[in-house]
């Protein structure tokens, strides 16, 4: 799915979300709040656990993620 036809989907459902915020959460350069990540699994019809980093992932990525670097 495109980001365009992703913000489209999400506006349809009724999130106020572009293009430009889907990119944004795909290059994690922007946060995701809770009611958005459930709409964003919803319209890709994939549970919510889904789309979270594994612990792994997680505990690699973390500190550069807290101090701003991603």
């Amino acid at each position: 799915m495109t980001q365009d036809a992703l913000a489209g989907a999400l506006q349809r459902a009724g999130l106020d979300m572009d293009r430009t915020a889907v990119a944004k959460i795909e290059m994690q350069i922007r946060s995701v709040f809770d009611f958005e990540l459930a709409m964003i699994a919803r319209v890709l019809r994939v549970d919510m656990l889904t789309l979270l980093p594994s612990h792994a992932k997680l505990d690699r990525e973390l500190p550069a993620l807290m101090a701003g670097r991603r």
